[in-house]
């Protein structure tokens, strides 16, 4: 009977052309759509929940262990991503274009671990005020409720503010001058990870997720444990292209193979599938499954996928509120002495001297790109804003601050889709409101004047006035909200497209976990809110009955 449903659903793709059935008839419990953290965190739990598990990966994998051959010419065991100290320079790497997405708006990564394969890793972990002041998180999702999942996700998948084996931190010129400068303005030197609740005039040694002195993340703290168990089947090179449902019921996936024929991957009886493809590429998934705004789901009607009959589409507001951290870059000639490391050099294998620390497990290769990380807030009309100032040397003694406007911002905008199956930003999510603007400006400005301040020795260069420096704010790519969780069922005029248990409304069995469900922005880099809230929601889906 089983075999029969399924391919009763190829039959039924008529003239967009039948896909070929998977040879595993016998379906799986869980398909996990999406390599990223999310996805790789989830899979691995409901493998040790014993379940049979597949999980899907459009891109390839990054490390050496997951099939990747391009490493490091002084180091066969290590790629150039696997390396802290090359993660400043990530976008001059060979393999940067080959992992990207070429279908979303902005950056996103199409490779096995996501974001966290291709960012400069700054592990900011959560703040308590994130989840609980304001009403955006529902009930059962405050951080008393997701501490435990946080702490999961601690103990494999730390971070660290010391990567170095010998205890020593290296190339602090930016730091000491920093921190100086901060100090006397009477900002508090804190440890970010210890104190993850001090986001206000505060300062810390950058947080990175780097682990045995190379770059951490589910890849390496989740991804082998799965594989251990004959649970455990995964697919690279394998993008999802739809659900296929029974009304209300996923019953399989259809997928494209790297050679561009498509497949039906079955569910087992009970199965469920979990979307975890990231904030840019979810919704595409909805909508080509009939879920979503009507006029998204047309779209994708016209691109040419089989959506269900239109008596069967749910409407919801996929991709409705669409957040990001806008960034505002402030570039400072300072009174210090620091420089940017020779990149080349560390590639090529021609800087000995750092190459034969790491070889001890220490020295400046250990590190990511930032010498110092800054928190801050404002409150503009009795509402906070905070702010993150990641903090890089630009060039001898210049100093660049990308600082982004993050957590209580109250700007959105609206992801939608194209006739060619991209996602696009239709509205933008930035400054949108005047209070955000309002409060961007004020933070800013203080930061200018005190940096303009006299007798300080430090000289702004570019972008010098607050104008300029707001005019065009930067995509801090760290999307989130397009199928937001929530209690106010989208269907009857809500907000949320997926309940409090992660279940999509109006599903029996189709769930997302990925930062696309997160109903507000985190203070600070996103990473390792996503990983937690990824903890939390496959122990909700498992409790399901």
């Amino acid at each position: 009977m089983r075999i029969s449903r399924v391919a009763c659903q190829a039959a039924a793709l008529g003239a967009a052309g039948a896909s070929s059935l998977s040879s595993n008839t016998s379906g799986y419990d869980y398909i996990v759509v999406g390599g990223g953290p999310a996805g790789i965190i989830t899979a691995e739990r409901f493998v040790e929940a014993g379940k049979n598990v597949l999980l899907l990966e459009r891109g390839s994998g990054p490390t050496v262990a997951t099939g990747a051959n391009e490493t490091l010419p002084w180091n066969n065991t290590l790629t150039p991503i696997d390396l802290p100290g090359l993660s400043a320079d990530v976008g001059a790497l060979d393999v940067w274009n080959e992992y990207m997405c070429t279908d979303t708006p902005g950056n996103a990564a199409c490779v096995l671990g996501g974001g966290v394969t291709v960012n400069y890793m700054v592990f900011v972990h959560p703040s308590k005020h994130d989840f609980d002041d304001n009403a955006n998180w529902p009930a059962g999702w405050k951080w008393k409720d997701v501490e435990p999942a946080a702490q999961r996700l601690y103990a494999r998948n730390p971070g660290t503010i010391l990567p170095s084996s010998d205890g020593k931190r290296y190339d602090q010129g930016l730091y000491s001058v920093l921190s100086k400068f901060l100090g006397s303005l009477g900002w508090t030197s804190v440890d970010m990870i210890a104190q993850p609740d001090e986001k206000h005039r505060v300062y810390s040694y950058p947080a990175w997720n780097v682990q045995d002195q190379v770059r951490a993340g589910p890849v390496r703290t989740y991804l082998p444990l799965a594989q251990k168990s004959s649970n455990f089947s995964l697919r690279l090179n394998t993008k999802a292209l739809r659900v296929i449902r029974t009304g209300s019921t996923v019953t399989a996936v259809e997928v494209q193979n790297p050679s561009g024929s498509t497949e039906i991957i079955p569910l087992a009886p009970n199965g469920r599938v979990v979307l975890a493809a990231g904030a840019l590429s979810t919704p595409r998934l909805l909508f080509n499954s009939g879920i979503g705004p009507k006029t998204q789901i047309e779209t994708a009607a016209r691109s040419g996928i089989p959506v269900p009959a239109q008596k069967d589409w749910i409407e919801l507001p996929v991709g409705k509120t669409l957040k990001d951290h806008p960034i505002f870059t402030i570039t400072a000639k300072t009174p210090g002495n620091f420089s940017i490391p020779d990149y080349d050099a560390i590639l090529d294998g021609s800087d000995r001297g750092d190459i034969a620390l790491y070889g001890q497990g220490s020295g400046l290769l250990t590190q990511g790109k930032h010498r110092l990380i800054f928190f801050s807030s404002n409150t503009v009309h009795n509402h906070t804003r905070y702010f993150q100032g990641s903090c890089a040397p630009k060039e001898d003694a210049v100093l660049e601050i990308k600082a982004y406007m993050t957590h209580g911002l109250t700007s959105t905008g609206v992801l939608g889709l194209d006739e060619d199956q991209n996602t696009v930003i239709e509205t933008s999510p930035y400054m949108q409101t005047a209070d955000d603007v309002l409060a961007a400006r004020l933070f800013v400005q203080e930061l200018l004047g005190d940096f303009d301040a006299p007798n300080k020795g430090w000289e702004l260069t570019v972008d010098a006035n607050v104008t300029e420096i707001l005019a065009a704010p930067a995509a801090g790519t760290h999307y989130t909200s397009t199928a937001k969780m929530g209690l106010d069922d989208g269907r009857k005029n809500g907000t949320a497209v997926v309940d409090v248990n992660t279940k999509v409304y109006g599903m029996d069995n189709l769930y997302v976990v990925d930062g696309s469900i997160h109903p507000d922005l985190s203070t600070g880099n996103i990473q390792t809110t996503i990983m937690v809230v990824a903890e939390a929601a496959a122990a909700r889906i498992l409790a399901q009955k």
